[in-house]
């Protein structure tokens, strides 16, 4: 039956519905198969739900082993040049001032408020910047000295080996130079106060601050003909701490501060440093307490007694804080240092405190009240503590030269080395002044050379004096006779035996030798071992000697291949130190060369060398054989290694 009114889309709406809802129903099932839907993401990737726990235990177990992997792949660092960096920094730093763009408010006159009156700055010299004019130091000391090396240092640093003879005993000349330097003359230099001088503005060098770096010498020969040689540079022991060979040709102002704080809290090592460790001669000490200086006043000998005074008690303070153990090794040198030996810090301690005694009491004699003079002196409260250059108005110097020849007389001048404020300040001077930048490029800033010294004679190794003679003895005794003494160094000591010579004689004979000649074989012995063993021989405590030790012979030739020609008396007569006034023996000798010479007894006896090797034979007998075992490496010797080349 045909319905009236209803169109077909009405006729037909449950089917069309129906149809749809077919179809998507059959669109659902179908994504549900085909484009998997439930799948769950799992880092970079899709797994189905039934999956996932297996995906996530793979990966566990890969974090797992790499967690337990012994050699994981290190990411790649770059490397960040941090000094370079700064130095750059420095150097395109701009030189001027900050300022604001506008004032905070208005200014207040602090000094008319308080009622003071007006005040005007000082003017600020705008004019170019000149170099660190360094003091010179006074005219140096130089005294020369014979010893006996610590037979166990050559094993530890193998660069003594070229100043010591192959075979024991290890006897060596040496010669050490000492000057004064004036820091408040320096620091007079700084702030423009001499002569011709201009400031150094403050801002260079407040920071940084001014250390000694370096104190350098230079020594001439005096020659045959009466002339004095080429100026040449000494040589300094192995291992001295020298801070102006420690930095590159490509140092910034980074690395000279770090030097100028290292060299100013080791002061001490780098301006006065240690003598190589000996055993045998005369104990080393400074030139000035060697060497008359001539000037015998109260003043003069007060100064020289305090700062000997002011130098004992720093060594001793120096040795109670010393810490245990060794010295710093070399790089790359593979050998342990010696052993710090408890007997001779001990030792040590005992003559320095001897020594203090003894030179307070020669102060008091003098009218210094120690009290009073000990309270005026700025005190050093710790290691940190570390007093300025610029504070001193006299610093001892000294260098230590071993490149001598023995029989040479020399003479030293010295100059001291500081670092220069205007290292690396380029951007604070003018960029169009080519003398300007040119004060910025040197790390240090050294003196003008002082006065040469007095003449120091070094010690010959052997040595033949005249010292008597005469024609007519009379009592029927026939022909001339001369007195010979005969000198020949050995274990540190000149060893002396008086020689009777008449015309023809050969100048030879053979010495006893006084006191302890001990050997020491480093192969069977170790130093510490070897250092106990000397401390109970000089106790008496033992006589039998460790194995590693065996004694030398006492006796010694000597034959220095001189030949006596003739002996007569002079014709003029010469005053003696005494103002005597007596005829003067003359003696014809042919040395070992051949050659002929001509000798005085005045002369000789009168000679700088007959006085050198005198004393030192009349010494030997006092003074004992010192333990080994001393490190000869300084502390502050790590702190300033050589920069390659």
């Amino acid at each position: 039956m045909k319905l009236k009114g209803v169109n077909p889309l009405e006729q037909h709406i449950e089917k069309i519905v129906l149809g749809i809802v077919m179809l998507l129903l059959l669109a659902v099932l179908s994504m549900q198969f085909v484009t998997r839907p439930n799948d769950i993401d799992v880092g970079n990737r899709k797994v189905a739900p039934d999956q996932v726990y297996a995906v996530l235990e793979g990966q566990a177990n890969q974090l797992q082993s790499q967690l337990t992997d012994q050699d994981p792949a290190m990411p790649e660092i770059k490397s960040v040049d941090l000094v370079k960096r700064y130095n750059q920094a420095f150097e395109n730093a701009s030189g001027g001032t900050i300022r604001l763009s506008s004032a905070l408010g208005q200014g207040v006159d602090i000094t008319n408020a308080s009622g003071g009156g007006t005040w005007t700055p000082p003017e600020v010299d705008t004019g170019p910047v000149q170099a660190l004019q360094v003091p010179m130091t006074s005219k140096p000391v130089a005294a020369s000295l014979w010893a006996t090396l610590d037979p166990f240092v050559p094993a530890v640093v193998p660069e003594y080996e070229q100043f010591i003879p192959a075979a024991q005993p290890f006897d060596f000349p040496s010669v050490t130079v000492e000057a004064v330097f004036n820091g408040k003359d320096l620091e007079a230099a700084l702030l423009g106060k001499g002569e011709g001088q201009a400031a150094i503005p403050r801002r260079f060098w407040s920071v940084t601050g001014l250390a000694i770096l370096g104190f350098e010498a230079q020594r001439q020969e005096l020659m045959p003909d009466g002339s004095w040689g080429a100026s040449e540079s000494v040589v300094t022991p192995p291992h001295t701490p020298t801070p102006t060979k420690a930095l590159t040709e490509e140092a910034g102002l980074l690395d000279l501060t770090a030097l100028v704080t290292a060299a100013a809290g080791v002061v001490d090592e780098v301006a006065r440093p240690m003598f190589p460790p000996t055993i045998a001669g005369e104990l080393w000490t400074p030139p000035s307490e060697r060497v008359d200086s001539g000037d015998h006043s109260d003043s003069a000998m007060i100064a020289r007694l305090t700062r000997q005074l002011d130098r004992a008690k720093a060594e001793l303070d120096q040795l109670n804080n010393a810490p245990g153990g060794n010295a710093p090794a070399p790089k790359g040198r593979g050998r342990d240092p010696l052993p710090l030996i408890p007997n001779t810090s001990t030792r040590d301690k005992n003559r320095l405190e001897k020594r203090i005694k003894d030179l307070e009491e020669q102060l008091k004699e003098l009218g210094v009240d120690i009290d009073d003079s000990q309270k005026s002196r700025r005190a050093r409260t710790s290691k940190a503590d570390i007093g300025s250059v610029l504070e001193e108005e006299a610093v001892d110097l000294w260098t230590h030269d071993l490149g001598v020849k023995p029989g040479a007389t020399y003479r030293y001048r010295t100059r001291v080395v500081v670092n220069n404020p205007l290292f690396r300040k380029s951007s604070e001077l003018d960029p169009d002044d080519p003398a300007q930048q040119a004060l910025t490029l040197d790390p240090f800033a050294r003196g003008d050379w002082s006065d040469w010294s007095e003449p120091v004679v070094v010690g010959a190794q052997e040595y033949f004096f005249v010292t008597g003679a005469e024609t007519d003895r009379g009592f029927g005794a026939e022909g001339s006779r001369a007195t010979v003494e005969l000198y020949k160094m050995f274990y540190g000591h000149y060893r002396r035996s008086t020689f009777s010579a008449n015309p023809g004689d050969e100048l030879a004979t053979s010495v006893r030798i006084s006191g302890d000649l001990l050997h020491f074989d480093q192969a069977v012995i170790d130093a510490q071992e070897a250092a106990k063993a000397v401390a109970a021989l000089a106790q008496e405590d033992s006589s039998e000697l460790p194995d590693g030790i065996t004694e030398l012979s006492n006796r010694m030739r000597i034959n220095l291949g001189v030949f006596v020609l003739d002996i007569y008396a002079g014709q003029n007569a010469e005053e003696t130190s005494l103002g005597q006034r007596v005829v003067p023996m003359r003696i014809v000798l042919r040395d070992a060369s051949g050659e002929v010479i001509v000798r005085s007894d005045l002369s000789d006896e009168s000679s700088p060398a007959y006085a050198l090797a005198s004393q030192s034979a009349a010494s030997a007998s006092r003074n004992p054989l010192r333990a080994p075992g001393e490190s000869p490496i300084p502390p502050a010797a790590a702190l300033f290694e050589q920069a390659e080349p």
